[in-house]
């Protein structure tokens, strides 16, 4: 989490006399680190203080003014104004001389308007890039004309850090935080500014609060004042809100916000008179509620949602954002600020399922701990009374946890040498640990109390060896080559085969895909994947990332969808994990899937499936599998045109052409989109359980030596039964006789004058003994007895 504050804004806790550039180089070695140190006041060098001396419409112009400024020198300044802003003689106010160039690139120059020469020009503050809105700030008569804007506002020799806080350290997304860190880190005294209101209750204004949620609301803190004057916030505010990213409103909402910066702190402030029955009530959301929030939007509330109410409805979401209807406007008199701590995980579960985050949520996921918020509300008391006039009417309400319990650590100075490598000397570790808050006793052994802004991160002795190590220095502990030997990292084989995978599909045209891990019912339901048998998540983003996906095919068939617009052939695949439900609150069953998607014409889609599948199964070392007809029940593939691969009992996956009522469902309409050649299109899919094939993969390879003797080839065409594979037909072949090495499927030929029911199936059949060249009556003799044995097998004849 990045966070901006001034580097003068810092210093107001520390007392250091170091250049910024030395400070962040420090700092960031030992704390968090400052991304970018930018200059304040840049691009201000030409605007001064300007008293208007003379004011008179311009003679020449209905809707412009001609200005006489004082700006310290002997004549004064002639300038031109519209009527954005009604400027009155006496007034003091920014004034750019010409020629100069404001901070956001506008050039001022000396230039005739209608007969007279304006040299200058007033500024508004969002042109001086000190506020996004278009109105002047004045200064008071004490100010000299001609003095420089940025010694009147003291801008000069400040400058804004951007700080990285990581997100262990929320005790350091404040100006506080980072300046108790700033004090360890340079050994300089932190001075904390500990609030010091009038309490004193002016008028009892009555307020009750009820925490029906104790466990999600650790502790609550609120006040009411009356009284208040609702306005600007005076500039110096306005300019450390504005230089840290926030937008100034009113001096009340500005007030919350800086609390914010300051101390880390989430605040809010109600409208008193908005407040049915003149109540909080911090409860879980009823069913059916809806609030208004602060961005304009109408967010429904769930059961398990916390928010605060008053008698009748909610008025914010807890931890969130605060309720248009209950907000503070200009008219507001009497106020409530509101100060809390609430549980994180409920805050971030909020967040993500309302699409509602703020500065507050950011920080409450952090977990802020409950002792910070009494302070955050003596701050709101004191600023409200020098910026509003607000004045206490009722006595602090206080909700919850009150007193911290600090948690002690022992901690053995041994394990500074176990961990570091060297010894510090007792005295540094204990200075050390007391200038970051800790409470130390003890010489040997010591015993640490770890302050609340720490309970969350520092819970182990280890914990106070690292933050021992930061403040003393990583460059000063000693630093040597490792000795030993090297470990050697054992291969991980899923990872190896995957490489082998992927690399084999690259080599043969196909291009990797990712898709989302979740997934949408309607989508499940287009390949038959009933969603009853997913996961459903209870946060989902939205209806299309509902489910855990269950396959991989619904994710690879809408690729092809969204692909085919643009071309007509395709070769696509994603290895990925799908997600299987186990028994009730258990994780998912992650199980890696390799599938993949070919589009070509009708009649080679199969057989480009077949191939890929027959090479990586060869790439990966599996052999003696068998293609199996699938069931042509499955609703996936089309009847008789899709396979399963099987070894022993192990099922591997399986591959064919897809159903064309699947295809229509993504949009494949059939005929499939034409390509320049004119010919139709199928899909074929194969879909594979990749950790059976890791399991059977297997790199060694036999050496086979180059055949001494020459082999002997021979064709044959049988015609057989339709129903009858070539699998079928090679294994039966295979077994007659060792001198065969070779079966190679050749083609298949149907017409009715083989027969009804008939095809011809032709094979090239390879021979070669391992001692001596075959002859011609050795193959003869083992042709016949091949046909012969398809003969009483099958019933085949020689075509």
């Amino acid at each position: 989490m990045n966070i901006k504050i001034s580097y003068n804004w810092l210093k107001e806790y520390i007392k250091t006399n170091k250049s910024v550039q030395d400070f962040v180089k420090e700092f960031s070695l030992k704390s968090q680190t400052i991304d970018r140190i930018e200059e304040i006041g840049q691009g201000l060098d030409g605007v001064v203080i300007g008293k208007m001396l003379e004011i008179k419409k311009h003679p020449n112009a209905d809707k412009l003014n001609v200005a006489k400024v004082d700006i310290g020198k002997k004549e004064p300044l002639e300038l031109i104004f519209g009527q954005v802003v009604e400027l009155k003689v006496g007034d003091q106010l920014p004034i750019a001389v010409a020629p100069t160039k404001l901070p956001g690139g506008l050039e001022i120059k000396a230039r005739e308007m209608r007969g007279v020469v304006s040299q200058g020009m007033c500024c508004l503050d969002s042109e001086l890039g000190l506020s996004d809105q278009d109105r002047v700030t004045f200064f008071p008569k004490e100010i000299k004309p001609g003095l420089p804007i940025t010694q009147a506002l003291s801008l000069r020799a400040d400058y804004l850090l951007e700080i990285e806080v990581t997100a262990n350290r929320p005790d350091a997304m404040s100006v506080v935080g980072l300046a108790r860190e700033a004090a360890a880190v340079l050994g300089t005294k932190f001075d904390l500014k500990v609030p010091k209101p009038n309490l004193k209750i002016a008028k009892n204004i009555p307020l009750s609060v009820q925490v029906l949620e104790p466990k999600l609301c650790l502790r609550y803190n609120a006040v009411v004042m009356t009284d208040v004057k609702v306005g600007p916030s005076p500039l110096w505010l306005q300019l450390r809100l504005i230089f840290a990213g926030l937008r100034p409103i009113n001096n009340l909402v500005d007030i919350t916000n800086y609390i914010l910066l300051e101390y880390g702190r989430p605040m809010h402030v109600f409208d008193y008179e908005k407040l049915n029955g003149q109540k909080i009530i911090v409860r879980l959301a009823k069913r059916g509620e809806k609030i208004l929030a602060l961005d304009g939007k109408t967010y429904e509330l769930r059961p398990h949602h916390l928010v605060i109410a008053d008698s009748k409805e909610p008025v914010a979401v807890g931890g969130i954002m605060g309720g248009e209807l209950s907000a503070a406007t200009e008219k507001t008199k009497t106020i409530v600020f509101e100060c809390a701590a609430f549980d994180p995980v409920l805050i971030r579960k909020t967040a993500r399922e309302l699409n509602l985050h703020s500065d507050s949520s950011d920080l409450f996921e952090k977990n802020l701990h409950p002792q910070s918020t009494y302070l955050g509300i003596l701050r709101a008391i004191e600023l409200t009374q020098q910026l509003a006039g607000g004045k206490v009417a009722s006595p602090i309400i206080d909700v919850g946890v009150k007193n911290y319990a600090a948690k002690k650590i022992k901690f053995d100075l041994a394990s500074i040498k176990r961990y570091l490598g060297l010894e510090i000397p007792v005295t540094t570790v204990k200075k050390i640990l007391t200038s970051l808050g800790f409470t130390v006793s003890g010489t040997k052994t010591l015993s640490v109390a770890v302050p609340w802004w720490r309970a969350n991160d520092v819970v182990f002795d280890y914990d106070l060896v690292e933050e021992v190590a930061r403040i003393y220095g990583f460059a000063n502990l000693p630093s040597r080559l490792p000795q030993g030997q090297i470990p050697v990292e054992q291969p991980n084989l899923e990872f190896f085969w995957e490489d082998v995978c992927k690399d084999t599909l690259a080599g043969l045209g196909f291009c990797e895909v990712y898709n989302y891990s979740m997934l949408s019912e309607k989508l499940l339901a287009k390949v038959f994947f009933p969603a009853s048998q997913a996961l459903r998540i209870n946060n989902p983003l939205n209806e299309e990332f509902e489910y855990l996906r269950t396959t991989l095919l619904a994710g690879i068939l809408q690729n092809v969808s969204d692909n085919s617009k643009n071309f007509a052939d395709q070769k696509i695949f994603e290895l990925s994990n799908v997600y299987l439900p186990t028994k009730a609150n258990d994780l998912p069953q992650e199980l890696p899937k390799l599938t993949g998607a070919i589009v070509s014409n009708a009649n080679d889609a199969f057989f480009q499936a077949k191939g890929v599948v027959e090479l990586l199964l060869k790439k990966l070392g599996i052999n003696n599998y068998k293609l199996v007809l699938t069931d042509s029940a499955c609703p996936l593939w089309a009847k008789g045109q899709a396979l399963d691969v099987i070894l022993g009992k192990e099922f591997l996956g399986q591959f064919g052409l897809v159903k064309q009522n699947i295809l229509d469902n993504f949009g494949l309409k059939k005929p499939a989109r034409l390509a320049e050649d004119g010919e139709s299109r199928r899909v074929a899919l194969f879909d594979f359980d990749f950790k059976v094939l890791v399991k059977l993969a297997t790199a060694v390879k036999s050496y086979q030596p180059i055949p001494e003797f020459p082999g002997v080839t021979r064709d044959l065409a049988v015609v057989i039964n339709k129903t009858l594979s070539w699998q079928e037909i090679r294994d039966l072949a295979n077994q007659v006789n060792q001198l065969i090495v070779d079966i190679e499927y050749l083609s298949t030929f149907t017409d009715d004058s083989i027969g009804t029911g008939k095809k011809s199936l032709a094979f090239r059949l390879t021979f070669r003994a391992a001692d001596r060249t075959l002859k011609s009556e050795e193959v003869d003799e083992v042709i016949k007895k091949i046909i012969e044995k398809l003969q009483k097998e099958f019933g085949a004849k020689l075509r």
